[in-house]
């Protein structure tokens, strides 16, 4: 039996935008302040191939200015926390703040 992630739109859309990464783990947590609520979100990224660095350098860069079209989400905060390299993949964390509408 496989354990699969549960559907999140940011995941799918970061697939568009990166269409050779794997997801490796997501991990959301509600987020509140007086006058929003929504979600902190952690997704782990994984790229291999011979042209991982510059796709994760690219997605890196395109990632805080892209224009997500998420339902009933908005992006307020994106960016790549972290990047991991190794000898046969390159692993990126991504960390989010999604504002319910």
């Amino acid at each position: 039996m496989s354990r699969r992630m549960p559907f999140c739109a940011l995941s799918g859309a970061m697939l568009a935008l990166l269409p050779e990464a794997r997801i490796a783990a997501r991990k959301a947590q509600p987020w509140h302040s007086a006058t929003f609520s929504g979600e902190r979100v952690q997704i782990i990224l994984e790229l291999t191939g011979d042209d991982r660095l510059p796709q994760a350098r690219a997605f890196a860069a395109t990632l805080p200015e892209y224009g997500f079209d998420l339902h009933r989400q908005l992006v307020a905060d994106i960016c790549v926390k972290d990047e991991r390299r190794e000898a046969d993949r390159i692993v990126l964390t991504v960390e989010a703040l999604l504002i319910d509408e």
